[in-house]
């Protein structure tokens, strides 16, 4: 259920589900954070909060300002839905992805290999292939 409290001649609409209010306790946090989604996804202007939820004309835009800046980060943008182009240009990057991952497989098999084959010549062979470490060049 909501409650209106007037302040300063302005009603300040507060609802019985939160207590957590600014500073000033004026609006509520989920509130402040609500309208400043809806002002980001620019379903309504400033002005236009302003007279809907009764703000004070004069502190408002200040006010709304300050919410702003201070819960704008807090708000996770609606994903927008990718074209034709970009779902096909996804779908060739997955390729190439997966192109890039064998061939990185491949070397990396490629590499153990020659390891192993270095390893058994010099066992076998009784030669040392690999630079010590330290080796003047």
């Amino acid at each position: 259920m909501n409650q209106e409290k007037k302040s300063n001649g302005f009603s300040i609409l507060v609802s019985d589900s939160f207590d957590r209010t600014d500073d000033h306790n004026a609006y509520e946090v989920s509130f402040r954070r609500w309208l400043v989604s809806q002002l980001e996804a620019r379903e309504m202007t400033v002005s236009e909060a302003i007279r809907k939820f009764n703000i004070n004309p004069s502190s408002g835009p200040e006010l709304i300002r300050t919410w702003r800046k201070k819960y704008s980060d807090d708000i996770i943008p609606e994903p927008i839905e990718m074209t034709q182009q970009e779902r096909q240009d996804l779908i060739a990057l997955q390729k190439q992805i997966k192109a890039m991952e064998k061939q990185l497989e491949d070397a990396r098999m490629h590499n153990i290999a020659l390891n192993t084959l270095i390893d058994v010549a010099e066992e076998k062979l009784k030669i040392n292939i690999r630079k010590k470490p330290g080796a003047k060049q």
